[in-house]
């Protein structure tokens, strides 16, 4: 048999058995294919899953143009044993980043770059209950937006928004994992699931997506069961793992699911089922695509514990994945934090600094939402706040989108610090959150960093190494002395100092309004022979952003 795709776009080869399986043993049939490109050598081993029937597919994305020689294992099944073919892979002639230059990974950095090695710049928007999101309709709440499809619409905003990554759990899904069995019912519901996972994977983002079900969802039985969640494990891999995916584990189970909170009993640090899990998506997926897990809040749990108030606790609030051994195993290679920096005040930056000294990629990943916990400001606040103390990313999340149709603390009033957030405002609908300010603000922020190589920039945490404030709250960091940032959010328009430059230099300095992103000119400025210079004024009361760049 011969398919015929593009680089790094997955195709579907399907097969079918004439075996009776008994019930639920699908889930267990080893098949396999083995893709090998006859130009260059290179080699792919693709697990396949159980699609329902006598049906088995293997979903194959090539890393590399050519023909791609594929063979077919299934020690078990004549049917799906030995059968050979030829994927005929295309250069991609689209113009989507993420085909043009190959999966994300880390490649041992501290930001995620393509396969090519180009710098990657994480922005994600956040849907934990992401197939409650109507795909053929616009739903109930699409009120004058004109959306055909609630799901697609957000989907292609967002992208027009400059967003890079879709976060999702599986909340929603029809398919119960939960009860130790794979089923036709369930089978089902993924094919329905494979439309969200094509669907953003068509768009050109990356889909950073949680595994199985909720953290709460997990049973002691199940944990007991390392068959059971091997090949579960091994089924999302082979479903997914053709997409440009990263895969994040279960909600906020990096370290116990809040173990001493009282949310769930089963586990603690010490016997973390998602370890085991992680080890196994990682043994099965081959194109080893970034794996974390979503971790608890960072009240409770950051890498090392610093920052956390859970210093009482047995591990300190330090992940269940903190170790060099479980690193290794698990292939565990990024954080995706849960900060809430503070917007009120200077943050003392001991969290951020915890994050930034792991060699490990560092997104934050979930913040306070937009409409839930926060309005506009605090959203684009925490944001830059977040870039410029050393995270190589952060997600974003707004009302009815982060949670569709969500009840969660929606009838108390929130304070992030800045402002008031009433029930009024958390009943916003998703086709009034879509547009939120804040929303388009996040692509600025995007694209200001991307004017530069952000990747190298050092945070100052406070140490007065690049600028000492006149008190107003800022966040700094610097690329050398060659191009310096700090952003200065408290409502005192006095600035500071800024430190640190070549004093033998001249810079262009700029102010950049993140609510716009116009610059305002200050013009060529010199520091003093100790490498100083005052910074004027800002152009107004609300935050701003001061840049000076060597020329």
């Amino acid at each position: 048999m011969t398919y015929e795709t593009e680089t790094w776009i997955a195709v579907d080869l399907t097969f079918l058995s004439s075996r009776e399986y008994p019930a639920n043993s699908q889930l267990y049939a080893k098949f396999d294919a083995v893709f090998t490109n006859k130009s260059t050598g290179g080699s792919l081993k693709i697990p396949g899953f159980w699609d329902g029937g006598r049906t088995f597919v293997v979903r194959f994305a090539p890393t590399e143009p050519g023909e791609w020689e594929y063979l077919t294992s299934a020690p078990d099944d004549p049917d799906l044993d030995g059968n050979c073919g030829t994927v005929r892979a295309k250069p991609y002639a689209g113009d989507l980043e993420i085909y043009k230059r190959g999966f994300v990974t880390t490649n041992g950095s501290k930001h995620f770059v393509y396969a090519d090695g180009t710098p990657f710049f994480y922005l994600g928007d956040t849907h934990w209950n992401m197939y409650e999101e109507e795909y053929d309709t616009a739903g109930p709440h699409a009120g004058d937006t004109g959306a055909q499809s609630h799901f697609k619409y957000i989907v292609d905003k967002r992208v027009e928004q400059g967003f890079t990554v879709y976060q999702s759990e599986p909340i929603a899904t029809q398919a119960n994992l939960a009860d130790g069995d794979l089923n036709e019912s369930d089978v089902r519901a993924f094919q329905q699931n494979d439309r969200y996972y094509r669907y953003i994977a068509e768009k050109g983002l990356v889909h950073a997506n949680a595994e199985f079900f909720f953290s709460s969802s997990m049973s002691a039985k199940l944990m007991e069961d390392e068959e059971y969640l091997e090949a579960i494990s091994r089924y999302w891999a082979a479903r997914y793992g053709a997409y440009p995916v990263m895969w994040t584990l279960a909600q906020e189970a990096d370290n116990d699911f809040y173990h001493e909170r009282g949310d769930q009993k089963i586990y603690d640090f010490t016997n973390n089922p998602w370890v085991k899990i992680a080890e196994y998506l990682h043994k099965y997926d081959a194109y080893c695509h970034p794996l974390s897990c979503h971790q608890e809040n960072a009240v409770y749990t950051t890498v090392t514990g610093e920052g956390s108030t859970a210093a009482d606790r047995d591990n300190g609030g330090r992940s269940a994945f903190y170790s060099a051994e479980v690193t290794q195993r698990t292939g565990h290679n990024w954080w995706a934090a849960q900060w809430s920096p503070d917007l009120h005040g200077q943050d003392n930056g001991k969290i951020a600094l915890d994050y930034f000294e792991s060699e490990k990629v560092a997104i934050n990943y979930e913040s306070r939402y937009c409409g839930l916990w926060t309005k506009d400001t605090g959203a684009r606040m925490q944001s830059w706040i977040s870039m410029l103390d050393g995270f190589a990313g952060v997600g974003y999340g707004a009302a009815d989108i982060w949670l569709y149709n969500g009840t969660y603390d929606m009838n108390t009033t929130s304070d992030d610090g800045l402002e008031k957030i009433t029930p009024k405002d958390k009943s916003a609908r998703w086709s009034k959150a879509v547009d939120f300010e804040s929303a388009w603000q996040q692509g600025i922020l995007r694209r200001f960093f991307e004017t530069f190589d952000w990747w190298n920039l050092k945070p100052d945490f406070q140490n007065e190494k690049v600028f000492k404030t006149d008190g107003a709250h800022y966040a700094a960091a610097s690329v050398g002395n060659e191009t310096v940032v700090i952003y200065l959010y408290s409502r005192d328009t006095d600035a500071g100092t800024v430190l640190g430059m070549d004093e033998n230099a001249v810079y262009d300095a700029r102010w950049f309004d993140p609510r716009t992103g116009v610059y305002t000119e200050i013009g060529e400025v010199r520091p003093d022979e100790g490498g100083a210079w005052k910074a004027p004024r800002r152009p107004g009361d609300l935050d701003y952003v001061l840049v000076l760049r060597k020329k």
